[in-house]
């Protein structure tokens, strides 16, 4: 597995958590000194007193999921890569640590070929981190804003053409870019997700202990689709295609 060492570099730190937050700042130092040690449920526990905080990035769950893994935790090191790929999609390192943690799982679920034009959809979406969208939609909105002075002012002069274009380009890119940012925010084709907790449960026909027929069988770590809910119970659906019901306190939702 890779354990890329660059988290811990001051560098990245200054990139990951404001100035003004110190004492998280110190927290995950405290988190990567005891990681570095070998003490790795010290670690999970700084990471995790920090998400209990409030703060959340994609590094901190990155840092998790290797604590959790090396404690040999598959189900929470799964959680943890998975909410670090969701705040950054194009992380090849949380990618790569995610698809050997998988290999260790005990359930092998084939997926089904997905519709092509959800799947274009979705890279769209996960095109550009987070961060770099957010300064994109900002950058385009402040050219929009200078285009259109420029206009109203008609300064500087010879330039109305070149404003106007630019008006143009800049309001599309910010309309297209600004609506991506706000699908991502609002979850707009994001299913919900969950992971199995448990060691092992029975996936059953019917939201019901004693009415229900078992399925199938799934293990711990195994990602599932949450369709529609029903009190204490989920309806789950595969990547496979399978389709039960399980009891949502044996899931933790991504």
């Amino acid at each position: 597995m890779r354990w890329p060492w660059a988290w811990i570099r001051p560098a990245a730190l200054a990139l990951v958590l404001p100035l003004a937050a110190s004492a998280q700042a110190g927290a995950f130092g405290e988190g990567n000194r005891l990681y570095q040690e070998g003490d790795f449920a010290g670690a999970a526990a700084k990471y995790e007193d920090m998400l209990e905080s409030g703060f959340e990035s994609s590094v901190l769950y990155y840092n998790l999921g290797n604590a959790r893994y090396r404690l040999g935790e598959l189900a929470p090191a799964v959680v943890a890569y998975e909410r670090a790929a969701r705040l950054d999609p194009g992380n090849d390192d949380v990618r790569a640590n995610l698809a050997l943690v998988n290999q260790r799982l005990q359930d092998r679920i084939e997926p089904l070929p997905r519709f092509w034009l959800l799947s274009a959809f979705e890279w769209w979406l996960t095109l550009l981190p987070r961060g770099a969208l957010e300064v994109t939609v900002a950058g385009c909105w402040g050219v929009l804003g200078l285009a259109g002075v420029m206009l109203v002012l008609r300064r500087p002069r010879g330039w109305r053409a070149t404003a106007r274009r630019t008006s143009y380009g800049a309001g599309l890119a910010t309309v297209v870019l600004g609506g991506t940012l706000f699908a991502r925010e609002a979850g707009v084709g994001r299913p919900e997700e969950a992971v199995v907790m448990a060691a092992e449960t029975r996936v059953l026909s019917a939201p019901s202990a004693e009415g229900g027929l078992t399925v199938f069988t799934l293990h711990a770590g195994t990602k599932v689709r949450i369709d529609q809910r029903s009190g204490e119970w989920a309806e789950i659906v595969l990547a496979d295609g399978k389709v039960g019901w399980l009891v949502l306190d044996l899931l933790e939702v991504i």
